[in-house]
C-alpha cells in the first residue's frame, strides 16, 4: 500500500552530466504552490483556488511557442535508405565472402576454360547481396526506437488560457499551460501538480509498473529528488482515478521522456564480441594467406626460371590465398546464427541482432528486474492472521462438515459456503471482498439457478485435525438477480473470470474467489459512501448498507456498516476489539504483541501486509456522511485480521538461479521494492542463501530474516540501498563487485545504468533486462539489453537486443546457453574447416618445390571449402551441449574464438595427418599405375600435360601425353577423395571438445549424419560424373584409394583426439594439456 518510486536515467560518463541528470534538471517540485505562482506569473495561478487558475493568455502562449517550438519529441535524423544499405556491404563476413568471389572472377579471367569458377563467383557475390538486403531490412526495424516514445503523446489535452478551458493538440502546450488531467487522460507534458483530487497516475508506459501512484500538491523535501516527490506527472502517464491540475514546466525533447529518447539515441552501438573475434580472425588469416601466397609465388617463378609467371600467379599466389582463406566460414557463421535464432526463439528468446548471440554466452552478471522476470508479476494472498493464529494458503473446512455437504443436494454439496468456516475467517473474508475498489467480470454459459445467501459467522464449528481442501473442486459460480429481493446463481462450468484493479486489490479478490462467490458476497450489500486510500490517511473506508436488512421499513434509522482496509498499524489504533473464534476480545497488551509478532513476521518476509476492521452503527436512512465532517463514527471497530500479500517467485526461477551459480555467472537484483521485500525473494528463490523456516501451530510459515552476520566478509552476496549508489568511491564498487550475487533495493533506471556502466568498467560482459521507457538508455548500454515481450514497454523492446517473449528469467538462461553453445559450436566448425586448408596447399607446394603434378585444381580445393565441407560445418550447429557446458565458468574476455591451440591443430597437427593419406594416395596412383614416385619429380613443366613434350617412361613402362594425363586426373582425384573422406571422419572427432564422442553419443546429431551423405553424395557427383569430373579436372581412381582415410582416422585422427580430449577432463589446467586445448 505505499508508495512506489518513480524511475530515472543516467547518461553515460562522457556526457556532460548536468545535461543528462534529469533528477537535477528538476527543481519545481521543492516549491510550494505560492512560489509556484511566483515562478510562472504569467500562469496566473489563484494560490487560494488552484484549479480555477486564469492560466496564460494566447498572446503569451503564442510567444512561448514561437520561442519554445511544439511539445513534440524530434525524431533523430533519418539516414537514407541508400547509405544504409552500404553499411551492411562493410561486414567483415560479407567482405571476406566477396573477396572470395573476386578471387573466383580473377581465377576465371586467368583461365576462361573453366567456367565453373565464373558459377562460383557468382554465387559467392548472390549469398553477399542477399543477406546484406535481410540485414538493411532488419535494421531499418530498429530505427522505430524512437518513433515509439513519440506514440506516447496524446494528440489533444484540456488546456486552461485567459480562464476558458480549450481542448487543443498536445502539441500548442508551452512551459507555463495550465493543464486539467482527469481520469482517461494522459499527461500530454511534465506537469507540477498544483490541485488534486485523489489524482493517481499508472506510469508503466514509463516505467513498467502498473501500480499506480497518488499524486499530490505538497512540496517535497530537499532531499528527495523528482522521481520520489510524487507531485511531477511525467509526459506519458496515464490517470486512472481521480483528477488534477497542473503547470507545465517542461515539453518535447525537454521532457523526461524527451531526454531519454535523446539518451537512447546518443548510445553508440557496439561491436558484438562476435564481430569483433571474426575481425581478428580474418586479419590473421588475411594476413597469413599473403604471406604464404608470396612465398609460394617466389619459390614458383625462381623453380621455373621466371618463365609462365602468369600461371605461376594463378596455380601459385591465387591457389595459395584460396587454400588457405577458408570461403565457407561467412556462410557458416550466418547459417548457425539463423539456426540458434530459430532454436531460441521457441524458447521463447527472439534476437532483434543474430550476432548478439555470442555475447549471450560470454555474459559474466546477469542484472535482472525482480517484478514479472524473477517473480510472476501477480500479486497472491499467501497467509492470514486472524484470530490469534496463523493461516497459510487457503482455508480449510473440518470432514464433519464435509459429510454434512455429501448429505445436501449435489448442487448444493458442490459449494462452499462461508458459515462453514471458522470465525472470524467469513467477516474477514467479507471485508476483502467488500471494502475493494477491483472488480471481477464473468463471462460464460450458464444453466440451473438456485438462492444463495450469507450468513452471520455467529456459531461457527471448530475445525478438526482432519480436514479437506476444496480449491481442487470447488468453482465460485457468478450471481444474477431476478428483479426480486432475493438473489439467483446460475450454475455454469464454462464460466471466464476477469479480474481488474490494483495488484493488491485483485489478489484479495482472488483469494476470496478461491473460497465462495465474489457476488455473492457484494450483492448483499449497497454502498452508502466511501473513502478511498490515499497515502497520508493509509486506509480505505466503505460503509455500506445491507439490502435484505430487516430493519423496520418505517423506521428512520438504519443500520449501517462501515468496512476499513489499510496499513495494519493505522488501522488498529482505529479498534479496541479483536474479533475471535470465541468471539470479540479486548486489545491488550498481550494481543498487541500478538498482533505485533505477525506483522513483523510478515514484513520481514517481504510481504505486503493490510488489515481488517468493521463496525456496525445506525444513521438516518438517506444520511449525507462526509469524511471532512467525520460525521461517522471512526473508533471503537473490531480488527478482524491482517493478510499478506506477495508477488512470488515463478516456479521456474530458483532452478535457473542455481544454474547461474554452477555456471559462474553473478546475478544481480535490480527492483525498486523495499530492501527487505528485495531480499525476502533473493532468500526465497536461492539467490543470497537458503530460507529457514518457522513453525507457528499448524501452520509453516517461510521466514528470511536477514540476519547482519550474513553480510560478512566471508558472504558471497550483499545488498544494497539505491540511494547510496550516487555516493560510492571507485573502490567501494570495486569491492561491492566483487560479490557474486547482489540485490539493489530502492533503486531508479539511473541506478541500473550505473550498476551496468560500473561493471562494463571491470571488464564484466552484462546482460540487463528492463520494461520501461526510460529503461532504454541501461539496455542500450548493456552489451546484451533485453527487454519483457508481455509487460515491457514498445520502447524499451525497440532499444533491447533481445526480447523475452515470456517474460521468464529462465529464458535468459536459455539464452545464456545458447550462446555458449553457439561459440562452442562455431569453434568446432572453424577447428573441421581450418583442417582441410593445409592438406590443399601441402600439394601444391610440392607441385612448385617438388616439380609434381598438380595434386589438386585450385576448383577443387574451392569445391572442398564452399561445397563438400559446407553441409556437416553447418550441421554442428545443431550438435546438442557438452554434459558440462552449463558448469564452467564464463570465458574470459582472452578467450578467442580461433585461439593459437585451434590453429596449430587444424594447420598443422589434423593437417598433417590428412596430408599423409591425401599424398600417399596421390604416390599410390602413380605406383599402381606402373609410375616409379621418384620418377615424377621435377616433371610438371614437361610432361603430365596435354602439351606434355612427348612420352614418359619409368620403370621400362611408356606413357604417352593423353594417357599422363589421365594418371594425372586419377592422382588428382585420389587426392582430393582422401581430403574430403578424412573429413567425414574428422567430422565426429570435432563433435566435442571435452567429452569422448563415445560418452557423448556418436549419433546424437542426426543433421551431421545427413550432412555427412550429402558431402558423399557431392563428392562422388565431382568424381564419376562425365562432364563435371573433366571440368573438376579428375578421372576416376582405384577404389582402394577410399580406404586411404579409413587409416587416417583410426591410427591417426581418432587416438590423438580421445587422448586429448581425455587429458583436458582430467588436466585442464596443466600447462601442456593447454596447449592442445582449444
Amino acid at each position: 500500500m505505499g508508495k512506489k518510486r518513480l524511475k530515472s536515467v543516467e547518461a553515460p560518463e562522457d556526457e556532460a552530466a548536468n545535461s543528462r541528470n534529469l533528477a537535477i534538471s528538476f527543481t519545481e517540485h521543492h516549491l510550494d504552490v505560492k512560489q509556484l505562482a511566483t515562478l510562472f506569473p504569467k500562469s496566473r495561478i489563484l494560490v487560494d483556488s488552484p484549479k480555477d487558475s486564469l492560466g496564460l493568455s494566447e498572446k503569451n502562449a503564442k510567444i512561448r511557442f514561437e520561442s519554445d517550438g511544439p511539445n513534440r519529441i524530434e525524431p533523430p535524423k533519418d539516414v537514407s535508405d541508400l547509405v544504409l544499405l552500404g553499411k551492411q556491404f562493410l561486414n567483415v563476413f560479407w567482405i571476406l565472402q566477396a573477396g572470395a568471389g573476386v578471387l573466383s572472377i580473377v581465377t576465371y579471367i586467368m583461365d576462361t576454360t573453366v567456367i565453373l569458377n565464373l558459377y562460383v563467383a557468382i554465387m559467392l557475390f548472390g549469398i553477399v547481396i542477399i543477406m546484406c538486403f535481410v540485414q538493411f531490412f532488419e535494421e531499418k526495424k530498429t530505427l522505430a526506437v524512437i518513433r515509439a516514445f513519440s506514440q506516447l503523446l496524446p494528440p489533444q489535452c484540456t488546456v486552461i488560457r485567459d480562464g476558458k478551458q480549450l481542448n487543443l493538440d498536445a502539441e500548442q502546450l508551452v512551459v507555463g499551460d495550465v493543464v486539467i488531467v482527469k481520469t482517461g487522460n494522459r499527461v500530454p507534458a511534465d506537469l507540477r501538480i498544483i490541485h488534486s483530487c485523489d489524482l493517481k497516475l499508472e506510469t508503466s508506459s514509463i516505467t513498467g509498473e502498473s501500480e499506480p501512484i497518488e499524486y499530490t500538491t505538497e512540496p517535497a523535501n530537499p532531499s528527495v529528488d523528482v522521481f520520489d516527490s510524487c507531485n511531477v506527472g511525467f509526459n506519458g502517464s496515464f490517470c486512472v482515478d481521480g483528477e488534477g491540475v497542473g503547470v507545465v514546466i517542461k515539453t518535447g525533447d525537454k521532457t523526461v521522456i524527451g531526454q531519454i529518447a535523446s539518451l537512447t539515441t546518443d548510445q553508440s552501438r557496439r561491436k558484438s564480441t562476435l564481430d569483433i573475434e571474426v575481425q581478428r580472425f580474418v586479419k590473421i588469416i588475411t594476413i597469413a594467406a599473403l604471406a604464404l601466397g608470396t612465398i609460394v609465388f617466389t619459390v614458383g617463378v625462381i623453380m621455373t626460371d621466371f618463365k609462365d609467371i602468369t600461371e605461376t600467379f594463378m596455380n601459385g599466389f591465387l591457389v595459395a590465398i584460396i587454400s588457405t582463406m577458408p570461403q565457407g566460414l561467412p556462410t557458416t557463421v550466418s547459417s548457425e546464427l539463423t539456426i540458434i535464432a530459430h532454436r531460441m526463439a521457441k524458447k521463447n528468446v527472439y534476437m532483434k541482432k543474430l550476432d548478439v548471440v555470442d555475447a549471450f554466452g560470454a555474459t559474466t552478471v546477469v542484472a535482472s528486474d525482480k517484478t514479472g522476470t524473477l517473480t510472476q508479476n501477480n500479486m497472491k494472498v499467501t497467509d492470514l492472521w486472524y484470530g490469534k493464529r496463523y493461516l497459510s494458503g487457503i482455508p480449510e473446512i473440518s470432514r464433519k462438515t464435509l459429510h454434512t455437504l455429501k448429505s445436501l443436494k449435489s448442487d448444493i454439496a458442490q459449494d462452499l459456503y462461508l458459515e462453514h468456516l471458522d470465525a472470524p475467517l467469513p467477516d474477514l473474508l467479507e471485508i476483502m471482498a467488500v471494502c475493494n475498489k477491483g472488480n471481477v467480470e464473468y463471462r460464460g454459459a450458464f444453466r440451473r439457478t438456485r438462492e444463495r445467501k450469507l450468513s452471520t459467522a455467529a456459531s461457527q464449528p471448530k475445525r478438526s485435525q482432519d480436514t479437506w481442501k476444496p480449491s481442487a473442486s470447488y468453482k465460485a459460480q457468478p450471481p444474477l438477480l431476478d428483479g426480486s429481493t432475493e438473489k439467483q446463481v446460475r450454475r455454469s462450468t464454462t464460466v471466464e473470470k476477469r479480474f481488474s484493479g490494483s495488484p493488491s486489490e485483485v489478489a484479495l479478490l482472488k483469494y476470496v474467489d478461491s473460497v465462495c462467490s465474489i457476488l455473492d458476497i457484494r450483492s448483499r450489500y449497497d454502498v452508502a459512501f466511501e473513502v478511498p486510500f490515499n497515502s497520508q490517511r493509509k486506509f480505505h473506508i466503505m460503509i455500506l448498507n445491507e439490502r435484505n436488512s430487516i430493519d423496520d421499513p418505517f423506521d428512520e434509522n438504519v443500520t449501517y456498516t462501515l468496512m476499513i482496509k489499510g496499513a495494519p498499524e493505522v488501522v488498529i489504533t482505529k479498534c479496541n476489539g479483536l474479533a475471535t473464534a470465541d468471539g470479540e476480545e479486548y486489545i491488550d497488551d498481550e494481543t498487541m504483541m500478538d498482533f505485533q509478532d505477525a506483522y513483523d513476521h510478515f514484513g520481514n518476509n517481504g510481504r505486503r501486509v493490510i488489515g481488517f476492521a468493521k463496525r456496525t452503527f445506525i444513521a438516518p436512512a438517506g444520511f449525507k456522511f462526509s469524511y471532512e465532517e467525520l460525521n461517522f463514527p471512526l473508533h471503537n471497530l473490531t480488527f478482524y485480521g491482517i493478510s499478506a500479500i506477495m508477488d512470488p517467485p515463478r516456479p521456474d526461477t530458483a532452478e535457473a538461479i542455481r544454474q547461474c551459480k554452477e555456471a559462474g555467472i553473478k546475478v544481480f537484483m535490480v527492483t525498486g521494492d523495499h530492501p527487505s521485500t528485495a531480499q525476502a525473494i533473493a532468500k526465497e528463490i536461492g539467490l543470497i542463501g537458503e530460507p529457514e523456516r518457522l513453525l507457528l501451530g499448524r501452520h509453516t510459515l517461510r521466514v528470511t530474516k536477514i540476519e547482519e552476520e550474513d553480510a560478512s566478509e566471508g558472504k558471497d552476496w550483499a545488498a544494497v540501498h539505491g540511494s547510496d549508489l550516487s555516493a560510492m568511491t571507485e573502490n567501494d564498487w570495486d569491492e561491492l563487485l566483487k560479490k557474486r550475487f547482489i540485490v539493489f533495493a530502492r533503486t531508479t533506471p539511473e541506478h541500473k545504468l550505473m550498476i551496468v556502466e560500473n561493471c562494463q568498467k571491470r571488464g564484466e560482459i552484462v546482460t540487463v533486462t528492463g520494461d520501461g521507457v526510460n529503461d532504454a538508455p541501461a539496455l542500450k548500454r548493456a552489451n546484451i539489453g533485453v527487454a519483457m515481450g508481455l509487460t515491457g514497454s514498445d520502447v524499451a523492446k525497440q532499444a533491447a537486443d533481445v526480447v523475452l517473449m515470456d517474460d521468464k528469467f529462465a529464458s535468459i538462461i536459455h539464452g545464456i546457453e545458447e550462446g555458449r553453445l553457439l561459440f562452442d559450436n562455431l569453434r568446432k566448425s572453424i577447428g573441421y574447416t581450418l583442417s582441410h586448408c593445409f592438406p590443399s596447399i601441402v600439394p601444391m607446394l610440392l607441385n612448385f618445390i617438388g616439380g609434381l603434378p598438380p595434386p589438386m585444381s585450385a576448383l577443387q580445393m574451392l569445391s572442398i571449402d564452399l561445397g563438400t565441407d559446407l553441409p556437416p560445418a553447418i550441421s554442428l550447429a545443431y550438435e546438442p551441449p557438452e554434459s558440462d557446458i552449463m558448469k564452467l565458468p564464463p570465458r574470459k574476455r582472452t578467450t578467442r574464438l580461433v585461439s593459437f591451440a585451434m590453429l596449430t591443430y587444424a594447420y598443422q597437427i589434423a593437417a598433417y595427418m590428412i596430408c599423409t593419406g591425401s599424398v600417399s594416395a596421390y604416390f599410390y596412383v602413380y605406383w599402381r599405375n606402373g609410375i616409379n614416385p621418384f620418377d615424377i619429380f621435377f616433371t610438371s613443366q614437361k610432361y603430365f600435360r596435354s602439351d606434355a613434350i612427348g612420352n614418359f617412361t619409368s620403370w621400362g613402362n611408356t606413357f604417352t601425353p593423353p594417357e599422363q594425363v589421365d594418371i594425372r586426373y586419377q592422382a588428382a582425384a585420389a587426392c582430393y577423395i582422401v581430403t574430403v573422406t578424412s573429413q567425414v571422419y574428422h567430422i565426429w572427432m570435432c563433435k566435442t571438445r571435452r567429452t569422448s564422442i563415445f560418452t557423448h553419443g556418436v549419433f546424437r546429431n542426426g543433421a551431421t549424419v545427413l550432412a555427412v551423405l550429402v558431402e558423399l553424395g557431392l563428392l562422388c557427383l565431382l568424381v564419376y560424373t562425365p562432364g563435371v569430373k573433366f571440368v573438376m579436372g579428375s578421372s576416376s581412381p582405384p577404389f582402394e584409394v577410399w580406404f586411404f582415410s579409413l587409416g587416417v582416422a583410426a591410427l591417426l585422427l581418432l587416438p590423438y583426439n580421445e587422448t586429448r580430449k581425455f587429458f583436458i577432463r582430467r588436466a585442464p589446467h596443466n600447462p601442456i594439456v593447454r596447449l592442445v586445448k582449444w
